[in-house]
């Protein structure tokens, strides 16, 4: 009986042995710990540690090769979640000398040739990052951090905020609203400023923005700020205007456009300046092989809106313009599809948005002034000569019936009383019918065109011809405007 205490105390040593040793081998366990892919293996293996009481700092110098990382020592440099290469390896003397003392490890180089001995991303492009000035762990953790790249932040994004304040509007290039600042920057030096990857100025842009840049080469006409810089129209981070335009859209197209800003600036407006859209309602703003970088010839576009009756913003319908695709005469700015030839497409001084003055009236007394609209094209000498052989066809013998018919003190007939300006199906784009002045009575023109002359039978007489192979003066009466006729109009 003796003898039982003796065993007893032997085999609890044994079990008080194995259980340290168990403990031992936990704290050896080894397995995968994370470290940065740019640079360095991530498959690499690392002793786990677990972590145990600090241990206090060593006041003495610690023998050569001794670890830094241990259960009771900088454990957090073995368990982070990016770690430094040579740290995961342990190699502190990559970059710190022995210890002087005091726990004391000096840098063996300055801070910048500390990262750029293993790192070469200083001194080999033109531009280098302001922040590589004041050392690499301006940015950079040297040993372990969170994220990626050993950053100090917890992104990209946060990490450029720290510096560049650049505050995120209501329409964001994709890459910036994403915070993926290095897609288009370096991060470290580049050969273009702003530390830009893709080239200068628009270079950058196409490469990323390759169906524009394919759209430029093939275009005969390209917007001249294309030609040189994006950024003279666009931000490339954020705006609160759409596109990124820095400006809304009329006020970034007329600071160039001092012309169109005049124009735009008169009395009468065409209503497409005025929408949201403002000049992207008819122009492209890159290219286009329209002159004026229009989408499509001009009556093409015109006819986007004017294919229907259009309310203006003064009140007054302005009729629809489909009609001109089906008349068998067009006028020749039409047919060419120049609509500006007679029309300012931004604003006017002169009704119905005319580049010149036209008379606005049914009747009218003549002064030559009023129609510098038409004497732009037609010469003035058609309604200026009384007797001509060859100014116009419109004439009886040599007696100028565009004279007789115009240059009238009182109710002499403006252009739009027989014609219509755009086309019609019949010759001369003599129109077929036209509503007469202050009433909602439309004047049938009765006009037919004859080998040698012609003839018309309108509301405001009755048939007249006229040849111009006629020798004898004219005898017919002189035209009568005074009264009624007998087909109900004045």
């Amino acid at each position: 009986m003796g003898r039982m205490p003796t065993l007893l105390g032997f085999a609890l040593a044994v079990v008080l042995i194995i259980g340290c040793d168990k403990q031992k081998d936990e704290i050896s366990t080894t397995q995968a710990v994370a470290s940065s892919t740019e640079h360095f293996d991530p498959n690499a293996k690392v002793t786990q540690i677990i972590a145990t009481t600090p241990a206090l700092k060593p006041t003495s110098v610690l023998p050569s090769g001794t670890s830094c990382v241990s259960a009771e020592c900088h454990t957090k440099l073995a368990t982070a979640r990016q770690i430094h290469g040579p740290v995961s390896e342990k190699a502190c003397d990559a970059c710190h000398a022995e210890d002087t003392g005091a726990h004391k490890f000096p840098m063996k180089r300055d801070p910048v040739e500390t990262c750029t001995y293993c790192h070469k991303v200083l001194n080999t492009n033109t531009h280098q990052h302001a922040a590589m000035k004041t050392g690499c762990n301006t940015c950079h953790e040297p040993h372990v951090a969170k994220t990626k790249f050993l950053l100090k932040a917890d992104s990209t994004e946060a990490l450029c905020r720290s510096c560049h304040n650049t505050p995120l509007k209501r329409f964001a290039h994709d890459p910036f609203a994403k915070g993926q600042c290095t897609l288009c920057h370096q991060p470290h030096e580049a050969d273009n400023k702003q530390l830009l990857r893709g080239g200068t100025g628009r270079d950058h842009c196409f490469s990323c923005h390759t169906d524009t840049k394919a759209k430029l080469e093939q275009a005969v006409h390209v917007h001249e700020p294309v030609k040189t810089n994006c950024d003279l129209c666009h931000s490339a981070h954020a705006t609160d205007n759409p596109k990124q335009l820095l400006k809304p859209v009329a006020e970034t197209c007329l600071g160039c456009h001092e012309k169109v800003r005049g124009e735009e600036a008169l009395p009468v407006k065409h209503d497409a300046m005025t929408s949201e859209l403002s000049c992207l309602n008819c122009h492209l703003a890159h290219a286009s092989d329209q002159k004026s970088l229009l989408p499509a010839r001009m009556d093409v576009m015109c006819l986007k809106c004017h294919d229907k009756p259009v309310q203006a913003k003064d009140g007054h319908t302005v009729k629809s313009m489909k009609f001109i695709q089906q008349v068998k005469y067009l006028h020749g700015p039409i047919k060419s599809g120049d609509c500006g030839a007679c029309h300012s497409p931004h604003g006017s001084a002169n009704g119905s948005l005319l580049t010149r003055s036209f008379p606005d009236k049914f009747y009218t007394s003549f002064d030559i002034r009023r129609y510098d609209l038409c004497f732009t094209c037609h010469p003035q000498d058609l309604v200026l000569t009384k007797k001509t052989d060859s100014l116009t066809n419109f004439r009886d013998g040599d007696e100028n019936l565009h004279f007789i018919h115009v240059n009238r003190d009182q109710k002499g007939r403006s252009c739009k009383t027989c014609h219509d300006m755009h086309g019609s199906d019949s010759p001369n784009h003599m129109a077929s019918e036209v509503q007469f002045e202050g009433s909602n009575y439309f004047m049938p023109m009765n006009y037919d065109k004859k080998e040698t002359g012609g003839s018309c039978a309108p509301g405001c007489h009755d048939e007249r011809s006229y040849d111009r192979l006629k020798v004898a003066p004219a005898t017919q009466p002189a035209i009568e405007t005074a009264g009624p006729t007998t087909r109900g109009a004045l």
